[in-house]
């Protein structure tokens, strides 16, 4: 049996670097996204990416395109929250939007995508302005990425965007039964969360593997934290 394919950005440090190393114990072949190649996990397929670089990304893409690469899993996980607000967008929001569209060929039929969100993005934190946006029926991929363009906030807003995001995603993939959600990890002890923080790396990993691991008929479209729905 071949060993299931998941691609994490973010991979080198923190909840991305964990995820990678239970996703290796249990077997799996990672790709860990990273912007150096030497702090990649060991034993990951090493891709050098910049999520805040659209150029970056396409060369990711078609670098796993020219190999015909299978992906079962993408988790989006690279994030940023101590930056402008256009470079919070780039990276938070650009960034998955355009790697999830240019690898969605290469997801796997009944694969999953997860959206690295934060509780900080829930819609009642946002301005009234954001949420009548992030409301529009009309909304769509596209009116996303020109909303990103903007960069109408700071990181809570870029985060709620992301929410939106998975939502839309989560439609767009129904029908090849790809499952998209945005999973908070909770305030965990990485170098965002600080040593304050109440959960360890380990804890705040879980709630990203428990999406990462949902079975066929999982939900899509959510936002959790700790397989508990949030908004």
């Amino acid at each position: 049996m071949t060993s299931p394919t998941v691609l994490i950005t973010g991979a080198s440090r923190g909840i991305g670097r964990e995820v990678a190393r239970v996703l290796l114990a249990d077997g799996w072949h990672v790709i860990a996204g990273v912007r150096d190649p030497a702090t990649a996990p060991p034993r990951t397929q090493v891709e050098t990416v910049d999520m805040a670089d659209a150029r970056s990304i396409d060369a990711l893409a078609q670098r796993l395109r020219e190999r015909d690469q299978r992906i079962d899993v993408l988790v989006n996980n690279a994030g940023i929250y101590r930056a402008g607000n256009r470079e919070l967008w780039n990276v938070n929001v650009l960034g998955p939007l355009r790697l999830t569209r240019a690898l969605a060929p290469l997801l796997a039929r009944g694969g999953k995508v997860v959206m690295v969100t934060s509780g900080l993005g829930q819609r009642s934190a946002q301005s009234a302005a954001l949420v009548k946006r992030l409301s529009d029926p009309t909304l769509n991929l596209d009116a996303l990425e020109k909303l990103a363009m903007e960069a109408p906030g700071g990181y809570g807003a870029s985060k709620a965007a992301l929410n939106v995001m998975a939502r839309l995603f989560a439609a767009a993939l129904r029908p090849r039964a790809i499952l998209v959600n945005a999973v908070s990890p909770g305030w965990a002890r990485t170098d965002m969360g600080g040593a304050g923080a109440p959960l360890s790396v380990e804890e705040g990993a879980a709630s990203v593997l428990w999406a990462v691991k949902l079975p066929p008929d999982g939900p899509t479209g959510g936002v959790f934290e700790h397989g508990r729905p949030m908004e």
